[in-house]
C-alpha cells in the first residue's frame, strides 16, 4: 500500500529542539484548541503527538510533562468547536484543577472533554494518553446525557470502558496500515462503542435518580419542538402517557423540565448568534424567536448559562471566522480537529 492510499498520519516530537523552541512549538500547535502552560518550569520540557485522521474522527497519542489546559468562554466563542474528546489515560493522571483525587482520571480511566464547554484542568508529570475526538453531531444523538459529559471521569474497570480501551489500543496500533476506505468502515462502530461506554457509566452513576432511556426519548421529543411556544410539561407528559409528576422526576438530573427547555433554547440561540447568515437579525428578534419576550431576560439567562453576553458571542464568532479564513497549517492534528465538522 502506498503512502497516498493510507490514512493521513502526522508525528510531532520536540526531541532535538532546545527548551525554548520546544515550548514554543508545543504552545503554537495545541494552542489551536487550548491555552496551555508547563506546570513545573524548572523541569526539562518535552512533548510528542502521533495522530491519525480517520475521516470523521481523529485519534491522537499524546505525551508531555505536567501541564495545564484552559478553554475559556471567549476561546469557545471564537473557534466554534463543537467536539467531544474521550481521553484514555495511559500514564499519569488528568483532572479538574479545582477537583480532588477522586475526580482525577488515572491509568486505564477515561477523561471526557466537551470542547463547547469551559475547562480548567491539569495533568501530572510524564502524562501519556490516547485521545479520540468526535464531532458532537455524530456522538450526541447516541448519548442519553449529551450535555453532561464535560470533565467526567469514566472508571477503567467498567466493562464497556474496558472494551473501548482495548478497541482504541488496537485501532491506534493498526491505523498506520489502514486505507481511507478501511478507516471509514471503522468510524461508526468506534463512535457507537464510545457512546455505549459513556451511557453505561451514566446509568451506573444515576440509576437511582433517573430512568435514562425514557428521559432520552423525551429529551429528543423536546429538542424537536423547542421553538414551539405552546410546548408545556402537560403536553409532553401526555405524549408519553405519564404524569407530570413522573416527568418532573425524570428530569431532576437536568434541573427540571423548564430548565432543560430553557437551556436548549439558549443553545439554539447561541448557534444563531454565531451564524454569519443571521448577522442582520437583531438580538431582540433572536430572543423572541427562542421564547424570550424581553431582551433583558434573554441576556440575563444567556450570561448565566454561557458566561458571556449575546453581543460578545457575535463579536467572538466574527473574530473566529477571520481566523478560519486562514486555513492554517493543515499538517497538524490540532488543525485537523479544528476542521472536523
Amino acid at each position: 500500500m502506498t503512502a497516498a492510499s493510507r490514512v493521513r498520519h502526522v508525528v510531532m516530537d520536540t526531541r532535538g529542539l532546545g527548551q525554548k523552541e520546544a515550548i514554543a512549538a508545543w504552545q503554537e500547535s495545541i494552542g489551536v484548541l487550548y491555552d496551555v502552560r508547563q506546570r513545573s518550569k524548572g523541569d526539562p520540557f518535552s512533548f510528542s503527538a502521533d495522530a491519525f485522521h480517520l475521516g470523521e474522527i481523529v485519534l491522537t497519542g499524546y505525551r508531555c510533562v505536567a501541564h495545564s489546559f484552559d478553554r475559556t468562554r471567549a476561546r469557545i466563542g471564537r473557534d466554534g468547536l463543537d467536539h467531544i474528546t474521550l481521553q484514555l489515560c495511559l500514564r499519569g493522571g488528568h483532572g479538574r484543577r479545582d477537583g480532588g483525587s477522586a475526580d482525577q482520571a488515572n491509568p486505564g480511566d477515561f477523561f471526557i472533554a466537551d470542547l463547547a464547554q469551559a475547562q480548567a484542568t491539569a495533568t501530572t508529570a510524564e502524562f501519556d494518553s490516547l485521545n479520540l475526538t468526535i464531532p458532537r453531531r455524530l456522538l450526541a444523538p447516541l448519548l442519553k446525557a449529551p450535555d453532561e459529559q464535560n470533565l467526567r471521569r469514566i472508571r477503567g474497570d467498567a466493562p464497556l470502558a474496558a472494551l473501548l480501551r482495548n478497541h482504541l489500543g488496537g485501532l491506534y496500533a493498526g491505523a498506520g496500515r489502514m486505507s481511507p476506505e478501511e478507516a471509514e468502515a471503522i468510524v461508526q462502530p468506534t463512535i457507537e462503542l464510545a457512546a455505549a461506554a459513556l451511557n453505561a457509566s451514566v446509568a451506573e452513576e444515576n440509576a437511582a435518580a433517573v430512568q435514562l432511556a425514557l428521559t432520552g426519548q423525551i429529551g429528543r421529543y423536546i429538542d424537536e419542538r423547542l421553538l414551539d411556544p405552546a410546548l408545556a410539561s402537560e403536553e409532553i407528559a401526555a405524549a408519553f402517557g405519564i404524569s407530570t409528576r413522573k416527568l418532573y422526576y425524570l428530569f431532576e438530573a437536568h434541573g427540571g423540565v423548564a430548565s432543560y427547555v430553557t437551556r436548549g433554547r439558549l443553545q439554539r440561540a447561541r448557534k444563531m448568534l454565531a451564524d454569519p447568515a443571521q448577522q442582520g437579525r437583531s438580538i431582540a428578534d433572536i430572543a423572541e424567536l427562542h421564547g424570550f419576550a424581553y431582551r433583558t431576560n434573554f441576556v440575563r439567562a444567556f450570561r448565566k448559562l454561557f458566561g458571556i453576553t449575546p453581543r460578545e458571542v457575535r463579536a467572538h464568532a466574527a473574530e473566529g471566522r477571520r481566523m478560519r479564513d486562514d486555513p492554517g497549517d493543515d499538517t497538524t492534528m490540532w488543525h485537523w480537529i479544528r476542521q472536523l465538522r
